[in-house]
């Protein structure tokens, strides 16, 4: 069973500029991490950036692991799987970079992360492409969250019926 590893950025991601949103986000990402039934769901801390965060975790680990972006609050237990079981693969965003990545072994994970992201982890791991639309949707936007808003987990549902009614 596989590792899945959470990167997170302390207070949350500064193009949405709500930190409670961010954090509603990343704990829908870790209950449907959970929800899988691995052994182990690490949030890693971005403090110098999210390859080197990702990277430094992994250095202890040995086995699967998938990394899943805390921006994705419409991530499923059955796509976590099917990515999980996958590996190598990705599920890249709409603008190229990588929003989950799946690898055989901790030891595989190079942090090749930013534009373009997705296809240099194809290129250098051999990670398999999968359409999986609740990892395929990040959100970086107040215009992403409208978008999604209908599919997101219980957290973010929460926040944002608190956030309606305030």
């Amino acid at each position: 069973m596989a590792t899945f590893v959470v990167p997170y950025r302390e207070g949350g991601k500064t193009r949405l500029g709500d930190p409670h949103l961010a954090d509603a986000m990343m704990f829908d990402v870790v209950d449907a991490c959970k929800a899988t039934g691995s052994a182990e769901v690490l949030v890693v801390r971005d403090g110098g950036g999210q390859g080197a965060a990702v990277a430094a975790a992994l250095v202890r680990l040995r086995g699967p692991v998938t990394i899943v972006n805390a921006d994705l609050p419409c991530a499923t237990a059955e796509e976590l799987a099917a990515l999980a079981a996958a590996a190598p693969a990705l599920v890249a965003a709409a603008d190229g970079t990588t929003n989950a990545l799946s690898v055989r072994d901790a030891a595989e994970f190079v942090p090749l992360y930013g534009a373009g992201s997705a296809g240099r982890y194809q290129q250098a791991l051999g990670a398999r492409p999968l359409s999986l639309d609740g990892l395929a949707n990040d959100v970086d936007t107040r215009d992403d969250l409208e978008r999604v808003r209908d599919h997101v987990g219980t957290h973010t549902r929460r926040y944002l019926g608190a956030f309606a009614i305030a």
